[in-house]
């Protein structure tokens, strides 16, 4: 939910941008700017605004009573996409050896390889019980006790044929104490307003 808050810009010595400091200066432009943001009345460094908050919802969802997730990242699922995907998409990618790595890495390189995988999962995949998988399941890169991802296709609103069998339970704000909220921030290193 927060990778893409960047809380810190490249560690780049202000001396590489600008004229006026001397080379040995070894102030960074993010410690830079942490120490002017407050005194210019913006939040500060590394923050997590009540806006961000209140524009996002999180939502509770029942699925229909049988199907599967795909886990992704288990040793089955990654040992048959190298044997199906090794000589298409990972040779493409160039990717060797499919990993865990791959697989949870945010480096834009390995975009395609991770969404192709997700899209031959998604169009390709029969289960042993014959259903397609609702999705893939994987952990969180910042750490597994953060637990898990659920990427889920609505199949049928994406190929126009009707409405998926999912119900909305209830959504619910992201409040300033929301507990898988406030624990991925903290260990993030970001404040919460």
């Amino acid at each position: 939910m927060l990778e893409y808050i960047r809380p810190d810009p490249p560690a780049t010595l202000l001396s590489d941008l600008f004229d006026d400091v001397e080379p040995d200066d070894a102030a960074t432009f993010a410690a830079q700017v942490a120490k002017e943001l407050p005194q210019h009345g913006a939040m500060p460094y590394r923050s997590i605004s009540k806006g961000w908050r209140e524009m996002r919802s999180l939502y509770e969802l029942q699925l229909p009573y049988s199907g599967w997730f795909v886990d992704v990242t288990g040793a089955e699922s990654i040992s048959v996409l190298s044997e199906r995907l090794g000589s298409t998409l990972l040779a493409e990618c160039e990717v060797e050896h499919l990993t865990l790595s791959e697989l949870t890495s945010s480096s834009e390189d390995l975009k395609k390889l991770t969404t192709g995988i997700a899209t031959w999962i998604r169009d390709r995949t029969v289960l042993f019980d014959g259903e397609r998988p609702h999705g893939i399941v994987y952990p969180s890169k910042w750490g597994t006790t953060l637990g898990d991802n659920y990427a889920m296709w609505l199949r049928r609103t994406d190929d126009g044929t009707g409405p998926d069998p999912v119900t909305e339970i209830e959504p619910s704000s992201i409040g300033k104490h929301t507990k898988p909220f406030v624990d991925a921030a903290r260990l993030r290193g970001m404040r919460i307003f």
